[in-house]
């Protein structure tokens, strides 16, 4: 029985049958991951699961009494069936196995920090999440925060399916004849600038629309996400760490709109020349300070490493470079070149949380190289915050 802990919830595949025969045995082998683990948060993946009867039901129901959460996933319609007409589906978290898709032909159009999307024809995208994060709660994320922009005139695609995507899962938005602002700065250069213009001006319209307490998660917690990367990566001193903590604790919190992840391939220009807004898993309210710093690290630091920008934007370097200049500009208001390096400054500093994470973590790096990065980003945060501290 396989088992695997993603931060404090311990994944554990059911296989073959579970009967009077084997129950008790499946039983211990959960306790002793229980115990071994520490996890009180447990999802039971039920894909190779052909068979369970009243005695693996029991288990099931004795793990309930244990454990804060317990969820089953990807659960074959005989399964489901079993678990529906016995009420198990009344007391937990039960989900059939989901559609499969396949990658195979299909062109990346962008990437972000947790995930790839990939076009499946003229009129859907899909998301699809990387494994080490936890993609079904990213997804319920998702459709929760994609129902509260909608209702506040925020334009977001909905997402309509989750599918499977061999070991990964995957979300698919129906946009009909859109592309990615990234492709349509490559598709019509000349309209650069007019692109760039409005990914600011729609930013900014997200940063003046106000939620209610509870609406959405605080904003601050992306980056503590974040900062839990850096942490598990060993790569960052327990007291580098703690002073990372602290610096996020104090960003202001704020009511408006953060989308978390806001970059051009995060953004669809619809045929109609529509924008809207796709990738919603870590959308909350905040400071915009915490959107601004995502964005700068994307464009200004991401998409410098190798392969960096085409995988994460589907722009070229220097094109990227162009866009980011209009979209600062534009969304401050300045044109001075002293205050726009001003703000690059501050961005920088304010990104170095996501930075500290996103190198602990970055596929686009080989082992030494990140290490020299780290123990830069620790340095230049070590000295930047003696300043802020200070303040």
């Amino acid at each position: 029985m396989r088992q695997q802990v993603h931060e404090d919830m311990l994944i554990i595949w059911l296989e073959g049958a579970i009967d009077s025969s084997n129950a008790k045995s499946v039983e211990q082998a959960i306790l002793d991951a229980l115990e071994e683990t520490g996890c009180r948060r447990v999802r039971l993946d039920a894909d190779k699961l052909s068979y369970i009867s009243s005695a693996g039901l029991r288990v099931i129901v004795r793990l309930l009494k244990l454990c804060d959460e317990v969820a089953l996933v990807n659960a074959s319609p005989d399964v489901y069936d079993v678990l529906d007409m016995t009420g198990m589906r009344e007391i937990m978290d039960v989900r059939k196995r989901l559609r499969e898709e396949r990658l195979d032909g299909l062109r990346q159009i962008g990437a972000g920090a947790f995930g790839r999307v990939y076009r499946l024809d003229a009129e859907r995208v899909m998301k699809v999440y990387q494994p080490s994060v936890n993609p079904l709660e990213k997804i319920e994320r998702e459709r929760l925060a994609a129902r509260q922009a909608f209702i506040h005139d925020i334009p977001s695609a909905i997402p309509f399916d989750t599918v499977r995507v061999g070991e990964e899962y995957g979300i698919i938005y129906e946009l009909i004849d859109a592309q990615t602002l990234g492709e349509a700065v490559m598709t019509e250069p000349e309209r650069l600038e007019e692109y760039a213009t409005r990914m600011a001006q729609l930013l900014k319209k997200l940063h003046t629309t106000h939620f209610s307490d509870g609406q959405l998660p605080d904003a601050r917690g992306i980056f503590h996400g974040w900062v839990d990367v850096a942490e598990r990566s060993g790569l960052y001193a327990d007291e580098t760490i703690g002073k990372l903590r602290r610096f996020v604790d104090e960003i202001p919190a704020g009511d408006t709109f953060v989308h978390g992840d806001y970059h051009p391939a995060n953004i669809m220009v619809m045929s109609d020349g529509e924008l809207l807004l796709i990738d919603m898993g870590d959308a909350s309210m905040g400071d915009p300070i915490i959107d601004l710093a995502g964005t700068y690290h994307v464009l200004r630091v991401a998409a410098k490493r190798p392969g960096g920008a085409e995988r994460f934007t589907g722009m070229p370097e220097d094109v990227l470079e162009q866009v980011w200049g209009v979209f600062v500009r534009t969304y401050y208001g300045v044109s001075d070149a002293a205050e726009v390096e001003a703000i690059e400054h501050h961005l920088a500093f304010m990104a170095l949380p996501r930075g500290m994470g996103s190198t602990a973590r970055s596929k686009l790096l080989t082992e030494a190289a990140r290490v020299q990065q780290a123990r830069q980003l620790e340095e230049t945060f070590l000295a930047g915050y003696h300043k802020y501290a200070a303040l």
